[in-house]
């Protein structure tokens, strides 16, 4: 999978970007404040649709955009996409309110034509590295379960639309507990068992395939991210364990021989007795005190937390793991290679992980769009193939250089 073309209208600080993209890749270099992680997290909202740097959309909106037209502050990412011989065209525009403080609409297109969120995601599938993801290791589980969601839905629809109605019914739900706590309601009340088992259905429905699918996700990153760090450390065996807050036998979900269909049924039948378990303290509290919202992932370095005994490094090293990690579930899926997205990342590695990592990119002839302030931090051999973009702030038009 490769990116030919982009195309970035009024996004940050960008005003215009056009960009013919190589097989291989680009160097995006200039100076800090400079936009270059803009033009990443602009290629990543095309992927998943939203900012992997976890911005609201309204802030990616360059704020002067629409002056000059005297329409509300807008943003348009554009790119084509060549995958199996095919090219795809994608897009996202949003438009903002008057005032700039609100999204008034965001629109997704696939060869110019409107399509939903679901349906653009899944066109474009990428890995994106950040400086700032050794915080996944160490940062609170929500993170965590974010970049999980992120990888499933670029290679699972019906994962991407589940957990959508999942977050939906669950706000219901607590909206209905929040009352019941509220009004002081009986857990044993008829009316309010008969009230709270609809929406207990609804979300067992839902998120039964959320931990099934989960489970099995963090089993394979688990096993190639063991692979990976052998290959960059011969020191401990780095992991990642899936630690759902349902109560459900983790081993049937993953059996070989067991259908996805079987597995999602068997994490319904536990999410929903933990439901009736909990029943009494949610009354009391007022909200959803189990299900995949409450899920967390742990990074292990020979079988205990990174987070607690790894070294900055280790830490470093086993998110590096996770990432290679993630292209190979990707590829496993769909058939196709992720394009990664390293943001300054290189500077943050020492010379031997740097290396190994640049020789694990070539191995698998993926495409590669990097950032750097420093031009010679990318001048590597194995680099030598990518393109050169340079940013200025001082520019408000930038156009490909090679």
């Amino acid at each position: 999978m490769h990116l030919t073309k982009l195309e970035i209208t009024r996004f940050r600080c960008h005003a215009g970007v056009r960009m013919s993209i190589p097989d291989a890749g680009v160097r995006i270099v200039g100076p800090n404040g400079s936009g270059k992680t803009s033009i990443l997290e602009a290629i990543g909202m095309l992927a998943t649709t939203r900012s992997f740097r976890g911005a609201n959309d309204r802030d990616v909106v360059n704020w002067e955009s629409g002056r000059d037209f005297g329409v509300a502050p807008f943003t348009r990412v554009e790119a084509a996409v060549r995958s199996n011989g095919d090219e795809t065209r994608l897009g996202i525009v949003l438009e903002l309110t008057d005032d700039g403080e609100s999204v008034q609409s965001k629109r997704f297109l696939v060869d110019d034509s409107p399509t939903s969120a679901h349906d653009l995601v899944g066109n474009l599938m990428v890995v994106a590295f950040t400086p700032e993801d050794v915080q996944l290791v160490i940062g609170p589980p929500a993170d965590r379960r974010r970049a999980i969601d992120i990888l499933i839905s670029q290679v699972d629809r019906t994962y991407m639309r589940r957990l959508t109605a999942y977050g939906r019914v669950l706000r219901q739900r607590n909206g209905l507990l929040k009352a019941f706590a509220r009004d002081r309601v009986q857990p044993d009340a008829a009316m309010a068992i008969a009230q709270i088992s609809f929406w207990d259905e609804q979300l067992v429905a839902e998120g039964g395939y959320l931990i099934a699918r989960r489970a099995r996700v963090a089993a394979a990153l688990d096993g190639a991210m063991a692979l990976h760090a052998a290959a960059m450390s011969e020191r401990g065996r780095y992991g990642l364990d899936y630690a759902p807050r349902v109560r459900v036998d983790q081993a049937a979900l993953l059996a070989a021989e067991e259908p996805l269909e079987h597995a999602v049924i068997r994490a319904n039948e536990a999410f929903r007795q933990d439901l009736e378990s909990h029943r009494e303290d949610e009354f009391r509290r007022g909200m959803t005190l189990t299900g995949p919202h409450r899920d967390d992932l742990v990074f292990t370095v020979e079988g205990r937390s990174l987070a607690r005994f790894g070294s900055r490094g280790q830490q470093r090293l086993g998110v590096l793991a996770m990432k290679l990690a993630e292209a190979d579930v990707i590829a496993d899926v769909s058939g196709d290679t992720p394009v990664f997205l390293l943001d300054d990342v290189l500077s943050e590695l020492d010379p031997t992980h740097r290396a190994m990592l640049l020789d694990q990119l070539a191995a698998r002839r993926a495409q590669t769009i990097l950032t750097s302030a420093e031009e010679a931090a990318l001048d590597h051999p194995a680099l030598e193939s990518l393109s050169v973009f340079r940013t200025d702030t001082a520019s408000t038009e930038h156009s490909s250089q090679t």
